[in-house]
């Protein structure tokens, strides 16, 4: 193993921010896959590199109470990038966001335009299920993060602490010029549900402004 090698992917390490994630293969160009996973081994011996799961790997976080666990959000989002798909949170996590459920899950559960698989991170995982595209077809963000939580919670489970719940999450997004042609692609008994909050919304930035 030249020292070379190891100096250059070791100050990468120590220059990255804190919760970086890791792969093996970024480091290709530098040798070989064995040549590296050596290096992460010291590395992790040292401090810099924690190991999450099969070829993944983050720099450590802490905190005046110690280590603090890396989102499981941004662990998806690397693993995404890599792999070029999209990821879209479904399910539990989707719910979370939005603010519906205050329970972290301990399976972070996304739509993929990749392949279907789970990854274990400790006593937590990531779920990826692929879908098909139209899944994808929206232009924004907070309309398909609407529709998988509304499919978590179920039709007949909708209350108005969920309508309320809503309701703020829509005064405060970012992409409300999407929101009118995304509500289009939901399903049918979702867009009854979400298209009074939108017209409310809309109604009330009016009067403020």
């Amino acid at each position: 193993m030249s020292n070379t090698i190891k100096s250059t992917i070791f100050k990468l390490l120590e220059e990255s921010p804190e919760h970086t994630v890791f792969f093996l293969g970024d480091f290709a160009e530098y040798g070989s896959i064995e040549t590296v996973r050596k290096i992460f081994l010291q590395a992790r011996g040292q401090g810099l590199l924690v190991h999450l799961s099969h070829g993944i790997y983050i720099k450590p976080m802490f905190s005046r109470f110690g280590k603090v666990p890396p989102p499981l959000e941004t662990i998806a989002k690397a693993i995404a990038e890599r792999d070029h798909v999209e990821i879209m949170p479904a399910g539990s996590m989707a719910a979370n966001i939005l603010g519906l459920s205050t329970q972290v899950p301990m399976v972070a559960s996304y739509l993929t335009t990749g392949s279907s698989r789970t990854i274990n991170i400790g006593k937590r995982a990531i779920k990826f299920k692929h879908a098909a595209p139209r899944n994808f077809a929206y232009k924004g963000q907070t309309i398909p993060l609407i529709v998988q939580a509304l499919k978590e919670i179920g039709e007949d489970n909708i209350n108005e602490n969920t309508l309320s719940d809503l309701s703020k999450y829509l005064l405060k997004t970012e992409d409300k010029d999407t929101l009118n042609e995304d509500i289009l692609l939901a399903p049918g008994w979702i867009q009854a549900i979400v298209k009074p909050l939108i017209k409310q919304n809309h109604e009330a930035l009016a009067t403020i402004q």
